[in-house]
């Protein structure tokens, strides 16, 4: 063993897995750079922010914009240099159109390696976003899955009101004096004090004359907002007929038949969801430490400005 050990033979392939070691670090690190945005792409990154947002990009939002920019220069090249981009048909086969478009002859392997050579997977838009989602979900399915805890599920439930929360419903019926006619407000007053509280005393409304468990949105969306905020008032009388109230359409006598109260489902039967949105939560975290190990990884290099 000794003899061994002292062996020519071992140490030259000691040597030699060492240098092919140290050449894969350097042929990565060559490999791992992004290049910083010429004065045109800024511009185009400028334009398009306006025209999402109908307003100038201040500085520092464009150095953020100019930032994501190289965030998705360093996924993409990750992801390449992980090969994520030969297995996955959607690539293959923008590749292949890509090939096919400039021309390249030869078998699908050589089309696609043809393509590769040139550098222009990385431009194209497709590959790209496909480049990223892959590299996401991978990583995103990297760890293992744990659960939240009871305290991590309260967390979330406390932080986000909304979370299931029911709004408040009101079931009601109507007579409907249509504005479009002669004194629709004046009919509607005085079929409430000669107490007409047939629907025939008022005009046709399309949408009928009884609704049942509608929210103060859908009220809003039926018959404008006006007419939500008052039928949700405190005051308004349970089973009496008062108005006239206006909406969108014209003047309403109302009696509510039912009042829902507000309320929000407890932890215990949102279990499944809080620990959903959890779970996204985690997945986040996970994507923006790997995102600022790759930040680490890769230089950035700038040329001549253009």
């Amino acid at each position: 063993m000794r003899r061994f050990l002292s062996s020519r033979l071992l140490h030259f392939f000691l040597l030699g897995l060492m240098l092919y070691g140290i050449t894969a670090r350097y042929d990565k690190y060559q490999q791992r750079f992004v290049t910083c945005l010429s004065q045109s792409e800024l511009q185009v990154l400028a334009a398009d922010w306006a025209r999402s947002t109908g307003r100038v990009a201040t500085s520092i939002e464009l150095s953020r914009l100019a930032d994501a920019a190289l965030d998705d220069q360093r996924i993409v090249k990750e992801a390449m240099l992980q090969g994520l981009h030969k297995s996955d048909p959607v690539i293959i086969q923008r590749l292949l159109r890509d090939a096919e478009f400039l021309g390249f002859e030869g078998s699908a392997r050589e089309k696609i390696d043809a393509v590769l050579a040139m550098d222009i997977a990385a431009g194209d838009e497709v590959i790209r976003r496909r480049l990223i989602q892959i590299l996401q979900h991978n990583i995103a399915n990297a760890e293992d899955k744990i659960d939240a805890s009871d305290d991590q599920l309260q967390a979330i439930y406390t932080e986000n009101i909304n979370i299931g929360a029911v709004p408040a419903r009101l079931s009601f019926e109507h007579i409907f004096f249509d504005v479009g006619k002669t004194d629709a407000k004046a009919r509607a007053e005085f079929a409430l004090q000669e107490k007409l509280f047939d629907a025939s005393t008022g005009d046709v409304f399309l949408e009928g004359n009884q609704f049942f468990a509608l929210t103060p949105g859908s009220l809003s969306s039926k018959f404008g907002h006006d007419f939500s905020v008052a039928l949700n008032q405190k005051e308004a009388p349970m089973g009496e007929w008062f108005g006239p109230l206006r909406s969108a359409y014209g003047f309403h006598l109302v009696r509510l038949t039912e009042r829902q109260a507000a309320y929000r489902r407890p932890v215990a039967v949102l279990g499944p969801e809080l620990e959903s949105i959890w779970q996204k939560k985690q997945q986040a975290q996970h994507w923006q430490d790997y995102l600022e190990d790759l930040r680490h990884q890769y230089r950035v290099e700038c040329h001549a400005p253009n």
